[in-house]
């Protein structure tokens, strides 16, 4: 009888073990300090500046392993770049960055359309998109928190009132604007709806009572509510931008609606950033969870966690959140810093400069990829700094 239990017990627990190893890997999320972070952040923005090109334009894309540069390039990655530079200028404290996300905002500069009430941006060989307009508009006010140089701000008004334009009354965004006709293209952009919104609250934040905050709110309802029915999303789409309007407008702002939306959101980045933490790439992991993700996508991952904690700090509704989110967005911090590509591991490879401070997929890096890591990592840096100092 004995040894019949023995024997039942040493099945169940190779059972165990065995939907453990193949159902629920176990999470790696090495510890990493502020310093380490904030040295990752640093080397990113490095990468960008070290690689811009002479028309201000940034390196788009680049395989490490065949040593060869992408000839394509993306108008809303330009400004998202440029953006993320800014920010890190005004975050880290490196205005000597802003003379190079100055070249990539005058890149946009020289291609702006003037409409009656309006102005926009057309990017070389695209049209005048809604998700590019609405990064030159979050470039330009994440510009003048870093230096307080109003020179900006009339474009500022114009490019939001191209978003404006944009904006249907159910608060929907359409993504492209026709020159030819004059009129907004009814089409949706994956994106571009979530980053529309967002300019609307930053524009708000340098321009209150005129109105940009309240434009927002109809378009984050539409986000909440109906964005995935009416464009044919067949889950519920973890937008990063949206996080960053939530977090951005503020608890007085939202009601019970776009509360619980921001709890959703939570819920969706949490469990990207729990399976990115199970995978390692070998073996029979390679399997079950695949090669590590792209770095954009774990990127905007960490950008949504981070703009949701920095909600629940301020809103009681959302404070039962924070010890999980503050786990999962460190477990994220430790892992991009881990994957980041060093400067001796950049020595391998036939143009370091192209390498160090950046993160690949699969022997692959583009602009984004760089962009959002370091954005998260940016923004992870207030929750590390208050850890260390309770710890």
């Amino acid at each position: 009888m004995a040894r019949r239990l023995v024997l039942h017990l040493a099945l169940l627990g190779a059972g165990l073990a065995g939907l453990r190893l193949a159902v629920v890997p176990a999470e790696v999320c090495p510890q990493v300090t502020t310093a380490q972070v904030s040295h990752a952040a640093d080397e990113a923005a490095a990468w960008m500046v070290r690689n811009i090109q002479e028309d201000g334009s940034y390196l788009y894309g680049y395989n490490r392993d065949e040593d060869e540069v992408s000839s394509q390039y993306n108008g809303t990655r330009h400004a998202g770049v440029t953006m993320s530079l800014y920010q890190y200028a005004a975050v880290a404290g490196r205005p000597e960055v802003i003379a190079t996300a100055d070249r990539g905002l005058a890149f946009m500069l020289g291609r702006l359309v003037a409409e009656p009430g309006w102005q926009a941006w057309q990017p070389p060989g695209e049209g005048v998109q809604l998700g590019s307009n609405a990064l030159l508009a979050a470039a330009l006010v994440m510009r003048r928190r870093a230096t307080g140089d109003p020179a900006y701000d009339d474009l500022m008004r114009g490019v939001g009132r191209f978003l404006v334009a944009q904006q249907q009354p159910d608060g929907r965004m359409y993504a492209l604007w026709d020159a030819a006709t004059g009129l907004a293209v009814p089409v949706a952009g994956k994106f571009a709806t979530g980053e529309a919104a967002w300019a609307l609250t930053l524009l708000d934040s340098v321009f209150p009572g005129e109105g940009w905050g309240e434009a927002a709110l109809p378009t984050l309802h539409y986000l909440a509510q109906h964005r995935d029915r009416d464009e044919g999303n067949f889950t519920r789409m973890p937008d990063h931008w949206a996080a960053y309007t939530l977090a951005e407008a503020g608890p007085a702002a939202l009601d019970q609606v776009l509360s619980d939306y921001s709890r959703q959101l939570a819920g969706y980045f949490g469990i990207r950033l729990r399976f990115e933490a199970q995978r390692r790439g070998t073996g029979i992991n390679l399997l079950l969870r695949w090669v590590p993700g792209t770095p954009a996508g774990v990127g905007t991952a960490g950008e949504g966690i981070a703009a949701i904690w920095r909600l629940a700090q301020e809103d009681s509704r959302l404070a039962d959140l924070l010890p999980n989110v503050e786990e999962r967005l460190a477990c994220f911090a430790g892992i991009m810093v881990t994957r980041q590509s060093t400067a001796a591991e950049a020595a391998g490879f036939p143009r370091p400069g192209l390498v160090q401070g950046a993160w690949f997929y699969r022997g692959y890096v583009q602009m984004d990829d760089v962009q959002h890591v370091m954005s998260a990592l940016l923004a992870a840096l207030p929750m590390l700094e208050t850890q260390e100092v309770a710890g």
